[in-house]
């Protein structure tokens, strides 16, 4: 509640900051924001706040820690901004602003016990992202990002909240700790409780691009601001994985065997579907965004581990790993796009020559993301796939089986950047001017990959 109260009063300051002439001060103004809400998640235990609202939030270590995953993404993003948004004027303030606004729903996500609750804060964290998928408004794609997003949220929530609804009418309550002694009793309607149940997974799967709910994606992904894709690829996914597993462990854990079976289809489903589609992309971003419901396939796993000591702790531990690995990629990314004005792999020809230190980054993170030992990322799916093989043997080796294909897409970023001749003509061959702020979060990310590269075991022991 710490956490949520800094956030929600520091994206206050900077809608208010972005209406004055002292814009330069929303970038330190926000990034002390995040690492006070951080600190507070990490420092302090705010066992107290739990007696005010008992049926609605428990900030457990579950919700603490999944939390400190989010806002540390959001400080990294916000990192970045400072070179990322500096074309932006009057919109400043309410970027930040609306940021902010949609991490305080992520953490409504992390620490709810009461379904309204999961409600209000998946709509506080997407409604400001409808907005800023579409904050380009001179770019026709952003545009298109804006409208797919906002018109297929907007289907998915109503069939989250028709399946919440026909759970509640199954069970006669909306807090999750007297639907899981209802289930587990055998008072409810099964017929009722059952359709009820795969409707909210539909619903849940939409806001982590799972497959068959995942076109939007690509799409969004590509056309909307380079920060606001960064910032769907972790901590929206962070928050939709986080929630997905309170819920189902909270609530419908006694209901195991009618959600396994879908859960499972559409985990192998997302894993071939992304990965596979992956190989053929030649837009960084749109790669990404296939790469990143390649993940969502993974983390399912979690999901149906859900009883097997130690699921919630390689949950977060993987989104940990992804989300610093993505952050620092798109980091890169974003200075060797808009300098060489291509987006595509092609942009990166050449850039080992160009840059070394950038080259070298983005090569660790690729293959942080690839899963390749002994990186961090390698360490996320051995926890993950670990905690699952027990019970779901043939979908861990179908995950590793994806997991070696996703080398192939993954690999050639690195083999554009060091195997690849610059482009003939092209404006290629000037020295990346790597911008200071960018160089920095490039570094704290590295150095927090090779911190859970070192020592995996004590992040993951933090639930």
């Amino acid at each position: 509640m710490t956490a949520l109260l800094i956030l929600f009063f520091t994206a206050l300051v900077a809608m208010f900051t972005g209406l004055t002439k002292h814009r330069s001060l929303l970038q330190p103004i926000t990034l002390i924001g995040s690492v006070l809400a951080l600190g507070s998640v990490m420092v302090v235990l705010p066992t107290g706040w739990n007696d005010l609202y008992p049926t609605m939030f428990v900030f457990d270590r579950f919700a603490l820690a999944f939390s400190g995953v989010a806002i540390l993404s959001t400080a990294l993003i916000i990192a970045l901004s400072g070179w990322g948004f500096r074309k932006l004027d009057e919109t400043l303030g309410d970027h930040y602003g609306l940021i902010l606004f949609s991490v305080c729903g992520a953490l409504c996500m992390f620490s709810f016990t009461n379904m309204v609750m999961l409600f209000l804060g998946i709509e506080i964290l997407s409604i400001p992202l409808y907005v800023l998928a579409g904050s380009q408004r001179d770019d026709l794609s952003s545009n298109e990002a804006a409208l797919k997003y906002f018109l297929m949220g907007s289907f998915a929530t109503g069939i989250l909240l028709f399946g919440i609804t026909l759970v509640y009418g199954s069970t006669a309550s909306f807090d999750l700790a007297t639907i899981g002694r209802a289930i587990e009793a055998g008072t409810t309607s099964p017929g009722m409780l059952h359709v009820g149940i795969l409707l909210i997974i539909f619903g849940l799967s939409f806001k982590v691009s799972a497959a068959p709910f995942h076109f939007w994606a690509p799409d969004v992904y590509t056309g909307s601001p380079n920060l606001v894709t960064a910032f769907m690829a972790t901590v929206v996914k962070t928050a939709g994985f986080a929630a997905f597993y309170r819920l189902f462990t909270m609530a419908f854990a006694p209901a195991i065997a009618t959600w396994s079976l879908p859960i499972s289809i559409i985990a192998a489903l997302t894993m071939v579907l992304a990965n596979t589609t992956a190989l053929f992309q030649t837009n960084f971003k749109r790669m990404m965004a296939y790469s990143s419901i390649s993940h969502a396939g993974y983390l399912l796993l979690a999901i149906l581990a859900i009883g097997t000591v130690g699921a919630d702790r390689a949950l977060m531990f993987y989104l940990l790993t992804y989300a610093v690995a993505t952050i620092g990629a798109f980091g890169a990314f974003f200075v060797v796009a808009e300098q060489k004005g291509d987006e595509s792999f092609a942009a990166f020809n050449g850039l080992g020559k160009q840059s070394p230190f950038l080259a070298a980054v983005l090569s660790i993170f690729m293959l942080s993301l690839a899963g390749i030992p002994p990186l961090a990322g390698f360490f996320g799916k051995y926890f993950l796939f670990t905690a699952a093989f027990e019970k779901y043997p043939w979908l861990v080796v179908l995950a590793v089986i994806n997991s070696a294909i996703s080398i192939y897409y993954y690999f050639k970023i690195i083999v554009a950047a060091y195997f690849t001749k610059e482009t003939p003509g092209s404006t290629s061959n000037n020295s990346i001017v790597l911008p200071a702020s960018i160089r920095w979060t490039l570094v704290i990310c590295l150095i927090l990959i090779v911190l859970m590269t070192i020592v995996p075991g004590n992040i993951y022991a933090i639930i």
